[in-house]
C-alpha cells in the first residue's frame, strides 16, 4: 500500500550489540578487526591443529573406468 501523505523514517538511538559463538580452535592473539564503510571485518586465523590435513593418494594402473 502506497500513500502520498506518509513518510517512513528510521531513527538511531542507544547502543547496539551482537554476539556470536566462535570455534575454540582459533588464534585470538593474531585476530584483526577493520571497520570500514559501516562494515566490521574480523580476521581470526585457525590454530595449526584445527587446519585440515592433506593426504596424498597414489593411483595404480588398472583404475576402474580407464581404457586399456
Amino acid at each position: 500500500m502506497k500513500r502520498e501523505d506518509y513518510i517512513y523514517q528510521e531513527r538511531r538511538y542507544g547502543s547496539f550489540t551482537r554476539s556470536l559463538t566462535l570455534p575454540s580452535a582459533l588464534r585470538t592473539d593474531k585476530a584483526e578487526a577493520v571497520f570500514e564503510n559501516g562494515v566490521l571485518t574480523l580476521t581470526i586465523p585457525r590454530a595449526e591443529e584445527a587446519k585440515p590435513k592433506t593426504i596424498k593418494v597414489e593411483t595404480k594402473k588398472g583404475v576402474e573406468g580407464e581404457k586399456k
